[in-house]
């Protein structure tokens, strides 16, 4: 098991405990797109409806976390497999519609017809992707300063904003890293996750909310 598949697997392991329109679930499974995206290893070809493919495997397999099981198969195999069935799926309506198309034209010379009369538009998804990119945002902007006015211990260098930079995926060092960047004892540093959770997560909360990212 290398690396990117370990990783994964704790992330998705995480991501299924959690409720399905929580922020935090929601960040997790950005996390594992961007990772997922960036290393590269998915299936690719050269298809014109080969994103609209990857979209859908994306919207159904966050949306269906529970099916992925640990114990059959690693995550890039099941994102592939998804992906793959997908693919096959687009392949085989595009060859029928242009086998109807022939057919029509073979039989009703002279009719003008729009052979994609029929293809069914992909519904539009909110990608995963967009709501991390703006929870990004909003946190190294702070519009109001209120993220940069929380502190940790009286350090403002240990602030709201700080933490949950580094907290955010894809890549979120763990806390023991995060209190030795700060040089904190260990007592601070077993207090600062707590600090976290009771002063910033709720921060993070009350902007999903806003955003209508969680209910």
């Amino acid at each position: 098991m290398n690396e990117l598949d370990s990783k994964l697997r704790e992330l998705i392991a995480h991501a299924q405990l959690l409720p399905p329109k929580s922020l935090e679930r929601q960040q997790i499974l950005a996390s594992v797109y961007l990772l997922v995206m960036k290393s590269g290893k998915l299936w690719k070809e050269h298809t014109s409806y080969y994103n609209d493919a990857l979209q859908e495997m994306w919207e159904y397999c966050c949306q269906h976390l529970e099916e992925y099981n640990p114990t059959t198969r690693g995550p890039i195999v099941w994102l592939d497999d998804e992906l793959k069935k997908r693919l096959r799926r687009m392949r085989d309506a595009n060859y029928r519609q242009k086998r109807r198309f022939l057919m029509y034209t073979q039989t009703e010379q002279g009719v003008t017809t729009h052979p994609t009369d029929n293809i069914v538009a992909p519904g539009d998804i909110q990608p995963i992707v967009e709501i991390w990119e703006r929870t990004i945002y909003w946190v190294q902007n702070d519009p109001d300063k209120r993220l940069r006015s929380i502190c940790f211990r009286k350090r403002p260098e240990i602030n709201a904003q700080a933490l949950i930079l580094r907290r955010l995926p894809p890549d979120t060092p763990s806390w023991q890293t995060i209190a030795a960047e700060f040089k904190l004892n260990p007592q601070e540093a077993k207090d600062l996750p707590k600090f976290y959770n009771r002063k910033c997560l709720p921060l993070l909360r009350e902007f999903g909310l806003s955003q209508g990212y969680i209910e």
